[in-house]
């Protein structure tokens, strides 16, 4: 149990909280088993906490001659996970014998040479007469397209068949009228860089097919192109495994936050700063059914600055417990959390969702 505050030799802790448990060597992997408190109250530790966890690894090709002379590492590397909030693959319902899966993509788009792009295709649902169930979504990267496909969001309406297939840039004056409301619409499933699969819980659904669910959808992707490539060709997108097995319930997604607008302001050499958005009582009475709604999973969405999310939940004028939270966010690790236990949303209350900024390396105010 080490620890280190700089670029030099971590220093042996006087609190020793990792317990090894195995360790092996073969065939050139060393595997190594251990557990640890999630909260150590040890200042030398960090806490384990819900939200994203960052790993951090770095080892020497070589063995140390001995536990005061460690020669430095020759191969490092880090990555984001999600510990505590993913689906269990127990969890996970298997897949019924009549399951179709059906792919939503940008066709073959050529990505604008500049650092952000809003692209827009339109789309066509699975042609089902009767309702069906979404059950599952799996996102679809162009291979060497990884760090330029950002995020896709996939939203549901009604529109004319007509436009299916239709690629342009989501801002361009050409855009159909059409497909521009059907980005105010509802949204099927969101997707951002570092996430997975998304599985539905057994027992829910996203409808589609029937008389009343949509038949049409946009998908809007966004490239981030922070080199300004040139050349560059997508048809990234999803795909859908949907079954006429219906489950007990459907799902709908909820989006909240605070508005993106030109007055959206964060100061430079800012440590911490918070934006709050608020979705007050009024609203929710309008637009939650009198039973209220069951929320199984969140999603949190937030640029470079951001640094943390959280969403609190109120009702009576009293705060109920915290709706969800991610004290670690990584712009490049966007995942779906599942909560451990459905949270009822009733008409009427409050919810309000705070993102976390950091501008200490920034001089200039971020719009």
């Amino acid at each position: 149990d080490r620890f280190a505050n700089g670029r030099r030799l971590p220093d042996l802790d006087i609190q020793q909280n990792y317990k090894l448990i195995s360790g092996t060597e073969k065939d050139g992997v060393t595997t190594l088993t251990f557990s640890r408190k999630f909260n150590t109250e040890d200042p030398n530790d960090l806490p384990i906490e819900s939200g994203t966890s960052r790993l951090i690894w770095a080892y020497n090709k070589n063995d140390p001659p001995s536990e005061t002379n460690i020669p430095i590492h020759d191969k490092m590397g880090s990555r984001s996970i999600n510990l505590f909030d993913a689906m269990p693959e127990s969890d996970k319902p298997k897949l019924p014998s009549d399951t179709k899966t059906y792919d939503c993509l940008a066709p073959n788009v050529t990505v604008p040479s500049r650092e952000t792009t809003y692209w827009c295709v339109g789309v066509k649902l699975p042609e089902v007469i009767e309702k069906h169930h979404i059950i599952r979504l799996d996102p679809i990267v162009v291979r060497g397209n990884e760090g330029i496909v950002h995020h896709m969001t996939f939203f549901e309406c009604e529109s004319d068949p007509k436009w299916h297939g239709y690629s342009s840039d989501c801002e361009s004056q050409n855009m159909p009228q059409h497909l521009q409301n059907c980005r105010s619409g509802s949204v099927i499933a969101s997707w951002a860089v570092g996430g997975e699969a998304i599985t539905f819980p057994a027992q829910a659904g996203f409808p589609i097919g029937g008389n009343s669910n949509a038949k049409f959808a946009v998908i809007e992707m966004h490239y981030d192109n922070p080199e300004k490539k040139s050349n560059v060709i997508d048809s990234s997108g999803f795909r859908l495994y949907y079954t006429k097995q219906l489950r007990p319930n459907d799902i709908g997604i909820l989006f909240m936050g605070h508005l993106v607008s030109p007055y959206m302001m964060i100061p430079n050499s800012q440590k911490s700063w918070n934006i709050t958005g608020y979705c007050p009582g009024d609203c929710t009475s309008m637009a939650i059914p009198k039973d209220g709604i069951n929320i199984f999973a969140a999603f949190f969405h937030t640029h470079l600055a951001g640094i943390a999310l959280s969403s609190r939940q109120f009702r009576d004028n009293k705060e109920l417990p915290v709706l969800a939270e991610n004290r670690h966010y990584d712009f490049n690790y966007q995942e779906l959390y599942y909560l451990k236990k459905e949270v009822k949303l009733m008409p009427g209350d409050t919810v309000s969702v705070t993102c976390t900024y950091k501008t200490e390396n920034r001089n200039k105010m971020t719009v």
